[in-house]
């Protein structure tokens, strides 16, 4: 927390009446001349400003929505009018819509336009995926994992290059989502999917989610934020890669089983720890969930048959509501005050 954030939120604490002036006066004791130079210089948070940032919350909130109900309409128009719209209607409605999005979103430069400009992109990068399957189902050509590939590559370059270029940061999810795409297709193409080869699938997903766990770690840009509107969207953004890496570690983890069980109690604590250091709620409350989710795991495989099922079940249940108070306590401890 840098000086602005504290002053920040020193002044939300008086605004809210949570702390008087005076209460600074008298933290700071002796020398209660500076304390009131310092009382006087915060400024308390203008109501007007709080209105501004709800209506804009509520104009977002719709541009969200509007989103994904033309990604939907669009999806259902393709479906149900497949044979009657044919080849350049399916093409006009997927990659045509998709391209003109594209195009629209990059011209939105004002900060004004900020997230509506966002949600053209999200509304590009779902269709184009879908025009793509229309184009090369036209051409005869396969989309298999090969063609999966490069679409995804060409995808994650084209995005990658709005990224550059307008700094938004829904751009980042979306760059690193056909990267993903490409990461599984690559696999696929390479080992297959089968019975033999489930395992290494589960250790490139905690891979994968390593690598989501270090891209948001790295988004450093987040310190360049101009506006504390932009700071809590760039953290929104880290938070989720936080969440889906933690996820894929945690979720592909706890199906390995064997010793690797030992360790991944090691991973599950490593998860509260790193919670803890960059403040990711997200990972704390998916660290909670599959240490509850391991506890029940290995419970059910080792004591059962020892202790009975209703004394499991009653050590499960402590152990349950232990886990709930200690992420309660971390939350509010280390994360909520940030």
């Amino acid at each position: 927390m840098d000086k602005q954030q504290i002053i920040t939120f020193i002044a939300e604490q008086i605004a809210t009446g949570k702390i008087s002036k005076s209460d600074l006066v008298t933290l700071w004791g002796e020398d209660s001349n500076v304390a009131q130079q310092i009382s006087s210089t915060i400024q308390p948070i203008n109501p007007v400003v709080d209105k501004e940032e709800s209506s804009n919350n509520l104009i977002n909130t719709f541009y969200g929505i509007g989103a994904i109900i033309a990604i939907l309409g669009v999806s259902i128009l393709v479906a149900q009018h497949w044979d009657e719209i044919g080849f350049f209607g399916r093409i006009l409605v997927t990659l045509g819509i998709s391209l003109v999005a594209y195009v629209v979103a990059l011209l939105m430069n004002n900060p004004q336009q900020k997230m509506i400009s966002q949600a053209m992109f999200t509304i590009a990068a779902a269709l184009a995926p879908l025009g793509t399957f229309v184009l090369l189902n036209e051409a005869n050509i396969s989309f298999d994992w090969s063609t999966q590939i490069i679409t995804s590559l060409i995808l994650m370059l084209i995005f990658g290059t709005a990224l550059f270029i307008s700094k938004k940061n829904i751009l980042v999810l979306i760059t690193v989502g056909f990267a993903t795409w490409a990461y599984y297709a690559g696999i696929m193409k390479i080992f297959g999917f089968d019975y033999y080869n489930n395992d290494f699938l589960k250790w490139a997903s905690m891979l994968l989610g390593a690598s989501y766990i270090s891209i948001a770690y790295g988004y450093q840009s987040i310190s360049q934020a101009i506006d504390t509107g932009d700071l809590k969207e760039k953290k929104a953004i880290q938070n989720i890669l936080y969440g889906f890496g933690t996820l894929a570690i945690l979720g592909a983890g706890i199906f390995v089983g064997g010793g690797f069980d030992v360790f991944y109690i090691a991973l599950i604590f490593g998860a509260f720890y790193g919670s803890v250091y960059v403040k990711s709620r997200s990972m704390l409350t998916l660290g909670a969930f599959f240490l509850m989710a391991h506890i029940i795991k290995l419970t059910s495989k080792y004591f059962v048959s020892s202790i009975g099922w209703p004394v499991a079940l009653i050590l499960v249940g402590f152990l349950v509501i232990g886990v709930g108070y200690l992420t309660f306590y971390l939350n509010r401890k280390f994360i909520t005050l940030k």
